[in-house]
């Protein structure tokens, strides 16, 4: 038996074909069929997704801070509501900009893309920008910001897990003025590789 890749069959391949002859078994053949369409039969999902074109403008090429040193860029800066979400679950856009200004959320998706390094995989907006209420200095020096939300979207079902860059412009200001919210799409394909992303961290000192 083989467990390394090299053609033979896998630990993996006899335990789907356990499932599968049990599941058969037990609730006839359309359970059967269900059993088989296992979220790793689409091995190729991640080299198919990096093999599309990538976008030749992701990064920020306009990003201002409010003070040298500083880490806040309050023209235009957000979070999103949650660290992580799975295809088909929503997710939330939470965003200052001061002045109050319209701006747009682009979507990217980091990957190789033919070394461009992500994608564009959709845009929200224009959106009405507010100015949102900065967190008072709570125990501890923690500040906590529950800011309302200005956008949100619900992940495809298409859309392979990933890093995704959420790309705050504004649209009326000169210049355009810009900052990331960052997000993770997960999915629960099994893999031989896992890739921790300190995405909370980031936030904590956003």
């Amino acid at each position: 038996m083989s467990d390394d890749g090299g053609g033979g069959v896998t630990r993996r391949d006899l335990l789907k074909s356990a499932l599968v002859t049990s599941v058969s078994a037990a609730a006839g053949p359309a359970a059967a069929r269900a059993a088989a369409e296992l979220p790793d039969r689409r091995p190729t999902l991640i080299p198919d997704e990096n093999a599309r074109s990538g976008a030749p403008d992701w990064q920020l090429t306009r990003a201002r801070l409010e003070r040298a040193g500083g880490v806040r860029s309050p023209w235009i800066e957000g979070y999103c509501s949650k660290q992580s979400v799975a295809a088909g679950e929503s997710i939330r856009f939470m965003v200052s900009t001061n002045p109050k200004r319209e701006f747009v959320i682009e979507i990217f998706r980091t990957g190789y893309y033919a070394g461009r390094g992500a994608r564009l995989m959709t845009t929200l907006g224009p959106i009405q920008g507010k100015t949102q209420t900065l967190p008072v200095i709570g125990r501890r020096r923690i500040r906590e910001c529950r800011w309302g939300p200005a956008a949100e979207l619900t992940i495809p079902e298409d859309w392979p897990s990933g890093v995704y860059l959420g790309r705050l412009t504004l649209l009326d200001s000169e210049p355009a003025w810009q900052s990331y919210t960052i997000f993770i799409v997960r999915d629960d394909r099994p893999a031989d590789l896992l890739f921790q992303c300190s995405d909370n961290t980031w936030q904590a000192y956003n």
